[in-house]
């Protein structure tokens, strides 16, 4: 009996091993499947960056690519172009690298020139300073590139730990002044330089003042600024306000633009704050749509509110002029000024035809008249008095501070306004008035319309007076 137990107590131990084993299995198993198959971990507030993504505020540099771009654009408007060169170099011993690659990427430039012409010039002006002395070297006009090679290897080879960087904008000024410039080039002066653009000027003010200067010359001799150097303010603004170009001279650099200004979160056209930059921003945009001959006509409000406004226009102009010799656009200017006595007083409207010299306009800009301004009045009598050539084609520049007033007694309406425009074929541009109203629409009905129908551009007036609703319709000025 006592055999029997013993025996029946092995075989319940075996199974009860047997079972052990199994479930042990079963959960090693377990253990290998979730190994290879992992959930995914969960994290809070982790973000998933794509590491090849590049950011947008960081340019890669390449001198020789630079100057390529530049030759380009010396080169690709005029009919017989002429290309005159001037480099205006930082010759420190930080420099030695970049005058390096500055000398043997002249080549690239020199092929795109010779692809147009060979009608061709360089200049060269040299800054720095050599134990604590400012010292500027000009090397006037020469056909020659190769000697232009051996004076930029002679800089490079000269300078030694005592040679920094000089006066850049000094150097400018000094070449603006110094060298003579041919009718109908639009020179390129190409600034290179690794440290930030100083002036001997020792007033409060002394950059903005140089940079003014530097900026007239280069209007008046038709100039554009190009600059491969580094993130600076001046360094943007002086080729942004003489239609020329920034380069980074080291990657990595955060981008810089005098066009583009972060406000309030967003990213806006620097021009579309200055009177003159609108002037520009059109006049680049027209000679986008290559027309072969254009009249281009402004729309001037007289009232005594644009007084202000009046000289930034003239220099708007001046802006407007250099972009069209640069693309070797055949136009003409004329005018239709506009005003009204106060209170609703009958219009006002003279039209001086095409073709008017831009000095003319500018004198005309700058006799503005006390009173109201109706604007509708000068579109619809104004427009059809022009009686454009049919080779040419006809393009409205609408200047004015305030939002369209309507003409009931007159029974001139937005839409008949635009009818006339579109019947002189014309394309229209608007610097114009605000009119904000209850439902939270900006802008102007007709000055928005009237450049959407013709395929022009609308921009608001920098410091537009504003008319504003009180009532749940519209402003009964408009």
């Amino acid at each position: 009996m006592t055999f029997v137990k013993q025996a029946l107590a092995c075989k319940l131990n075996r199974k009860i091993w047997i079972c052990c084993l199994c479930a042990l299995s079963v959960l090693i198993g377990a253990l290998q499947a979730s190994a290879q198959i992992r959930p995914p971990r969960r994290t809070r507030n982790r973000t998933i960056v794509d590491p090849s993504a590049k950011k947008q505020n960081v340019v890669k540099a390449d001198i020789g690519a630079s100057l390529k771009d530049i030759a380009k654009r010396a080169t690709q408007h005029a009919e017989n172009p002429k290309a005159d060169i001037v480099f205006v170099v930082d010759g420190s011993r930080r420099m030695s690298g970049a005058l390096m690659d500055l000398e043997k990427r002249l080549i690239d430039m020199l092929a795109v020139v010779e692809a147009k012409t060979m009608d061709y010039r360089f200049a060269l002006v040299s800054f720095q300073s050599v134990g604590g002395k400012p010292k500027q070297t000009l090397h006037q006009w020469t056909f020659d590139y190769i000697g232009i090679e051996n004076a930029l290897r002679k800089i490079r080879l000269e300078a030694d730990n005592s040679t920094v960087s000089g006066y850049g904008l000094d150097a400018l000024v000094e070449g603006l002044n110094q060298l003579d410039f041919r009718e109908g080039v639009t020179p390129q002066f190409v600034v290179v330089t690794n440290a930030r653009m100083r002036t001997l000027w020792t007033e409060v003010d002394a950059k903005d003042r140089i940079s003014e200067q530097i900026i007239d010359r280069c209007r008046r001799h038709n100039v554009q600024l190009n600059i491969i150097g580094m993130s600076e303010k001046v360094q943007a603004e002086l080729p942004d306000r003489t239609n020329g170009k920034w380069y980074p001279i080291n990657s990595g650099q955060r981008r810089i633009d005098a066009q583009r200004i972060e406000s309030g979160g967003t990213v806006v056209d620097k021009a579309l704050l200055r009177v003159d930059g609108l002037f520009r921003r059109i006049a680049e945009n027209l000679v986008v749509s290559r027309p072969d001959k254009v009249d281009v006509v402004f729309i001037f409000d007289y009232s005594l509110s644009m007084q202000t406004k009046t000289e930034p226009a003239c220099e708007g102009l001046d802006q407007m002029v250099a972009v069209f010799k640069a693309a070797g656009l055949d136009y003409q200017f004329g005018i239709i000024r506009f005003w009204a006595a106060v209170g609703g007083g009958e219009s006002t409207i003279i039209v001086t035809k095409p073709p008017l010299e831009p000095e003319q306009v500018k004198t005309m800009f700058r006799l503005p008249k006390a009173g109201d301004e109706h604007l509708l009045d000068a579109v619809i009598e104004g427009v059809p008095k022009l009686r454009t050539a049919p080779d040419r084609d006809l393009v409205l520049i609408v200047v004015t501070d305030e939002a369209t007033s309507k003409r009931m007694e007159k029974g001139y309406t937005a839409g008949k306004a635009i009818s006339v425009c579109r019947g002189a074929r014309a394309k229209v541009y608007v610097i114009g008035g605000v009119t904000s109203m209850q439902t939270g629409s900006f802008g102007d009905n007709f000055q928005r319309q009237v450049t959407q129908l013709t395929k022009g551009e609308h921009y608001i007036m920098p410091g537009a007076s504003m008319a504003v609703t009180t009532t749940g319709g519209p402003d009964q000025r408009r």
